[in-house]
């Protein structure tokens, strides 16, 4: 088989190419996940974004297969300012199977990515906020001053997406 990473270059970052390919190819063999986490690091903001866009869609169903990645991804991948990655990373990250210290780390990167420039990358990160806070009572009632700031301040986008999202809080 060639590299799983050239099913993930070409075209422009408004597309994800054959990345649905690449997740269908993790599904039947997993020990391809490790050579697409690779991608993260490449110099090419094409395979880079797609690489974080197969991730964030195959954890989510198979979220065991992040075990072993979580301090390259709060350490190293949380740090990478493009945009189209920030939009999965902040996906990616409640996923992880953390520790408290951990978790307080995770908090810290998403609340960071709330001041992104991105409506998208605000978006995913109050989502996985509110994740969290589904998981951890002692989260609730920051994340929801979060998303009420958000709501009052925000675009028509962060302000639909965090009413729903406030609901869901009250919900749990």
């Amino acid at each position: 088989m060639k590299n799983i990473l050239d099913k993930l270059q070409g075209g422009d970052l408004r597309s994800i190419g054959r990345a649905d390919e690449v997740v269908s190819d993790i599904q039947k063999n997993p020990s391809l996940f490790k050579e697409v986490f690779g991608g993260l690091y490449k110099h090419d903001p094409i395979i880079r974004m797609r690489s974080a866009d197969v991730i964030e869609k195959v954890t989510k169903e198979n979220p065991g297969l992040l075990s072993g990645y979580e301090q390259k991804i709060i350490n190293e991948l949380s740090q990478i300012k493009q945009q189209e990655v920030c939009w999965h990373i902040a996906l990616i990250l409640p996923r992880l199977q953390s520790a408290v210290q951990q978790e307080e780390e995770i908090v810290k990167i998403l609340k960071g990515y709330l001041s992104h420039k991105s409506k998208i990358v605000n978006v995913n990160a109050m989502e996985a906020l509110v994740e969290l806070a589904d998981r951890n009572d002692n989260l609730k009632q920051d994340v929801e001053r979060i998303i009420k700031s958000k709501v009052a301040t925000g675009s028509p986008a962060i302000k639909a997406r965090g009413k729903k999202l406030l609901k869901r809080l009250s919900n749990t």
